[in-house]
């Protein structure tokens, strides 16, 4: 069962190609992936590994994070998600942000991806989405996780750092919508 909630992890430069056979590798080596879970979720969907949890700090007293594959409820999974082009991704619990040419309150995000105030083409990437939105081609799915229920450690980002030569970013996302830019 997909999960609404995601911890998404990105490269910050949205045009970068990403082969998905070295990232897999790259990410199998960290003891990040588990089990493939191609009849349950799909292609490019994993189990958690066996060193999942030392890449992240767990916030909260008692965070409910379910490791084992359940078909009833949600659980933890990662996913690995490439398009050819890139994808402004945002979900339900995109924050309050602001166009960068008039300055006024974006109300709503359309497909167009122009400001409903001034008109103008909103420049994505120059926005401050506060984790909450963000532009890639291809990125790292963490099924599951909370709002800031789980933040990623500077080892694993670090290490996709030296994998592709760019810094990534964790992004918290519910009911994600993806439209090309």
């Amino acid at each position: 069962m997909n999960s609404e909630f995601k911890l998404v992890l990105y490269p910050v430069d949205s045009g970068l190609e990403i082969d998905l056979d070295n990232l897999r590798k790259h990410l199998d080596s960290l003891a990040l992936l588990g089990a493939e879970l191609v009849d349950l979720l799909g292609a490019d969907h994993y189990t958690v590994g066996d060193k999942f949890l030392s890449y992240f700090t767990f916030m909260g007293c008692s965070p409910d994070i379910e490791l084992e594959p359940q078909t009833d409820k949600p659980f933890c999974y990662l996913a690995l998600e490439s398009f050819l082009q890139p994808q402004f991704v945002l979900g339900s619990n995109v924050k309050k942000a602001r166009c960068t040419s008039c300055k006024h309150d974006l109300q709503e995000i359309t497909n167009s991806l122009n400001c409903s105030h001034c008109d103008k083409p909103l420049q994505l990437d120059k926005i401050n989405w506060r984790k909450s939105a963000f532009i890639a081609k291809t990125w790292i799915s963490i099924g599951n996780i909370y709002e800031l229920e789980a933040i990623p450690n500077d080892e694993l980002l670090d290490s996709l750092k030296r994998l592709t030569s760019v810094q990534w970013k964790p992004a918290y996302i519910r009911n994600a919508k993806l439209i090309e830019v």
